[in-house]
């Protein structure tokens, strides 16, 4: 069975920092492609949304295991860091050598308070000595009582050493895709929307369980006020079929209709608890 290369490039990722595994959450696209691997879910008659980038997300500074410190590993891989931006410490990628595949690793962690601190962006923050993070309002709701999948469940991989990786609550998910959606543009924006009913699709037999979950998960103050706002903009992206989400994930995922996608994401929406 061949494996495709994101995956494989993936794997080989996720192996080289295996010491560090669980200080990381997996997240983005990759994140909604790997819930069809989990006990929770169904298998759907889609073929599957993959994606370029693996975003990995971690709470805070995180402890060197394993006798080397995360860029060392990816060095050791092939990897080369590609810095982007003035901000100090500077926007990172990891990047093949040979762009083969075209594909990049970066790491993410939450932003907490403002966006500006001492008059300037408050852009990044490291998370090892020589490795630094990309910090983002929401991305605490990924850290939240995350999932976990083995490698050894995903046949392409099943040959191979088996690793646990972190991947977040669903429902968390969700929630924060909706939230980013008003600063997501051109083909993100869309493609994101796509990752939000791949995801549900894989749990359409669970969605009102999942749903219910949000009752546990938002536990202060902020994140009431921030789960009112996705129940809002929920409503007016996939509010009807024609909503800007249904149309543009239908747009990515040719094999679906409007009218499918404002179904299944429209029934979990309907089912999410008032808070």
């Amino acid at each position: 069975m061949a494996i495709p290369e994101e995956i494989e490039f993936l794997y080989r990722v996720l192996s080289a920092i295996r010491h560090n595994l669980k200080d990381f959450v997996l997240v983005g696209g990759f994140a909604s492609y790997l819930y069809q691997f989990h006990e929770r879910t169904k298998p759907i008659d889609l073929s599957p949304l993959l994606t370029y980038d693996i975003d990995l997300a971690s709470a805070e500074r995180i402890s060197v295991r394993g006798g080397k410190s995360v860029h060392q590993s990816l060095s050791e891989i092939g990897l080369e860091e590609e810095f982007t931006g003035n901000c100090r410490p500077p926007l990172v990628k990891y990047f093949p050598k040979d762009r083969k595949p075209s594909m990049y690793v970066e790491f993410l962690t939450p932003l907490r308070g403002s966006e500006i601190k001492r008059g300037r962006p408050d852009t990044t923050q490291n998370i090892q000595s020589d490795l630094s993070a990309q910090k983002l309002r929401f991305l605490d709701l990924l850290l939240k009582n995350p999932w976990e999948i083995n490698t050894f469940f995903i046949p392409a991989l099943n040959k191979y050493r088996k690793l646990v990786v972190k991947i977040p609550h669903p429902g968390m998910f969700i929630m924060q895709k909706i939230l980013i959606s008003e600063r997501r543009t051109g083909k993100s924006r869309p493609k994101d929307f796509a990752y939000i009913y791949q995801t549900l699709s894989y749990l359409r037999e669970d969605l009102e369980v999942i749903a219910k979950e949000y009752k546990m998960l938002i536990d202060n103050p902020e994140w009431k006020k921030w789960y009112k706002k996705f129940i809002r903009l929920s409503r007016e992206i996939f509010g009807t079929s024609q909503g800007d989400g249904p149309i543009g994930a239908s747009e990515i995922l040719v094999q679906t209709t409007p009218e499918m996608i404002f179904a299944v994401v429209n029934r979990f929406i309907d089912s999410c608890p008032k808070i």
